[in-house]
């Protein structure tokens, strides 16, 4: 089967969706809660979420299966690892917190889009034709 069409698109769209809420939960748990739990909860939404968008609307995966959302679970902490290292780098250089991270956002986004396509929902296996 080929790439669906608009796949990057719709990663790109849902991305900015998921984003969106989960930093709309991330506010509202800050007025009630500690960062450290605020900011935990609101990661758990936006994998969860994420894993459910991406795998169904943009990968379109039928089914999802366990082994997807454990490698969907160690991408995600990846992914925050690679945030956190490159924040705390590009601070060290003398860029402010919030620039670096914006600066990161479409490396960040350009590994999640691969690994997601390769290893997380990868395509199904076609069968070979023998001619």
């Amino acid at each position: 089967m080929s790439q669906s069409p608009g796949r990057k698109r719709r990663f790109l769209s849902l991305g900015a969706l998921n984003v969106l809420l989960t930093n709309l939960i991330l506010q509202a748990l800050l007025l009630v809660l500690s960062t450290g739990l605020a900011t935990l909860l609101s990661q758990l939404v936006n994998v969860a979420l994420g894993f459910v968008l991406y795998g169904r609307w943009v990968f379109r995966v039928e089914r999802l299966q366990k082994r997807a959302a454990l490698r969907y679970g160690l991408l995600a902490l990846f992914l925050w690892w690679g945030n956190w290292l490159g924040i705390n780098g590009l601070a060290g250089l003398g860029w402010s917190r919030n620039l670096a991270a914006l600066a990161l956002v479409p490396g960040l986004a350009a590994v999640s889009y691969a690994v997601q396509k390769v290893l997380v929902f990868p395509p199904a296996a076609q069968p070979s034709v023998l001619k």
